[in-house]
């Protein structure tokens, strides 16, 4: 087709340039994620500094479902244009402003906003427009790339406290260098004499901010309006025209049993960083900048194998590329359970299984995602997808802080003498350890639909 093969060769060309300025974006929000207090600090709101890490968290969780969504309806070119301007609104606003709280505020959730559509865009035209194993080795170098960012940012926090904070805000600004490439090779296609389920896209998005929301800033309030949205969302499926996820969309039992597993996968995926925080600061009594260094470590390795997964999933498959990433991950939780009290360089090289695991799922998941839904849904599905990354590991991370806090949890480790913060670190990996077992079963229960060929 050569219309296809046109979108491919500017696809291919595009691609670099968007996973640039996605990984400028995520550097940002680890960046920022480790500065907030000092910004709140600076600009007297101390009480008020972690809404520069949530606030943005919250609308990042949004619009990876929203911006997935939209790439069926809107070009991709569009969207790339529409996301750098947001992002540079949202940089220069936020450095000119850096002298007012709020400022800050607004500015980092645009600049989030904006840097977001570029990972987005990428994923979508990753799965659209490239073949088979072009489209599993770009899934997962966007993985690596995270993961390498993550890295950065992780690194970063020993040092980034002796800069002016507001010249981290230019850094996305970066991304102004790279317009004329995409303005060139980004492709300019959208789904023609379609109109926009505008109702249905934002019934979905105020659901899906207020599950976000919540996770954040728990109250019966928000679960009794995302419980109100969820209804009339479904209702509006079943009773109207085109909306934008259809019947067979939400019935579609492939693509809901990938959904499941990979919400069990990553559901302790924001649990890492704390839980050897935990254990460096309270066991080893490690100073923070020697912990970082370590988790550097971690994401070093796991952005080498994001970088290995696409060409394990064309050499292996899917499915033993995903059973060899949960073996990994049960692997690392139960040997971190077993030795928490050998060392932490041993249980350094045991969060580079567990974490390295998680990463290594990811594109075997998100390409079976693609291939069990029609191509003109995949948009949809990426977003929906992103929409689940994010709210299982809310979810996660809450669960994590609610059982670190149990009494219980401190009495006695399950297979070891251990008795206060170790024992507590212990039993969570032992639950991390179940949580990733019950996925590989699910994995194997549902392997079928993980091994559906594209639709096009």
């Amino acid at each position: 087709m050569p219309e296809f093969e046109e979108n491919r060769a500017k696809t291919k060309k595009a691609l670099p340039a968007l996973l640039t300025v996605f990984m400028l974006g995520t550097l940002m929000i680890q960046a920022f994620n480790l500065v907030f207090q000092n910004i709140g600090d600076a600009l007297g709101m101390s009480s008020s500094a972690s809404l520069i890490s949530t606030l943005p968290g919250i609308v990042l969780g949004v619009v990876c479902m929203l911006y997935g969504t939209l790439c069926d309806f809107v070009s991709p070119k569009r969207m790339t244009l529409f996301g750098i301007t947001a992002l540079l609104i949202g940089s220069f606003a936020g450095f000119l402003g850096s002298f007012n709280f709020w400022i800050v505020l607004v500015s980092r959730m645009i600049q989030v906003a904006g840097a977001q559509v570029a990972g987005s865009v990428f994923l979508v035209m990753a799965v659209k427009y490239l073949d088979e194993k072009e489209k599993a080795f770009y899934i997962g170098l966007y993985n690596a790339v995270y993961c390498l960012a993550a890295a950065i940012g992780v690194f970063a926090g020993g040092i980034i406290t002796s800069f002016d904070w507001k010249y981290l805000f230019l850094v996305p600004a970066l991304s102004i260098v790279f317009i004329p490439l995409l303005v060139r090779n980004t492709p300019d296609v959208s789904t023609r004499g379609e109109r926009i389920d505008g109702i249905g896209i934002a019934l979905f998005a105020v659901f899906a901010g207020l599950i976000a929301v919540y996770f954040s800033f728990p109250g019966i309030g928000l679960i009794v309006a995302a419980v109100v949205f969820a209804v009339l969302f479904v209702l509006w499926i079943w009773k109207a025209r085109n909306p934008f996820l259809d019947r067979s969309f939400v019935t579609n039992g492939a693509f809901m049993s990938i959904l499941l597993v990979q919400f069990l996968f990553v559901f302790f995926n924001y649990a890492c960083v704390p839980i050897y925080n935990v254990i460096g600061t309270q066991i080893y009594r490690m100073p923070l900048t020697t912990i970082s260094l370590c988790l550097t470590l971690v994401y070093l390795v796991s952005s080498a194998l994001g970088c290995l997964s696409g060409v394990l999933v064309n050499r292996m498959g899917r499915m033993r590329t995903m059973i060899v990433s949960a073996l990994l991950m049960i692997i690392g939780f139960i040997g971190s359970a077993l030795l928490i009290g050998v060392g932490f360089g041993v249980l350094t090289m045991l969060a580079c299984l567990f974490v390295g695991g998680t990463t290594l799922i990811y594109a075997p998941l998100y390409d079976a995602a693609s291939d069990a839904l029609p191509v003109e849904q995949n948009g949809r599905g990426i977003g929906i997808l992103d929409l689940m990354l994010n709210t299982s590991a809310s979810i996660g991370i809450a669960v994590y802080s609610s059982l670190m806090s149990s009494p219980s949890m401190a009495e006695g480790s399950l297979f070891g003498r251990e008795t206060g913060v170790s024992a507590q670190a212990a039993n969570m990996f032992w639950v991390m350890c179940g949580i990733a077992t019950v996925a590989l079963i699910l994995l194997l229960v549902f392997r079928r639909n993980f091994m559906i060929k594209r639709q096009r």
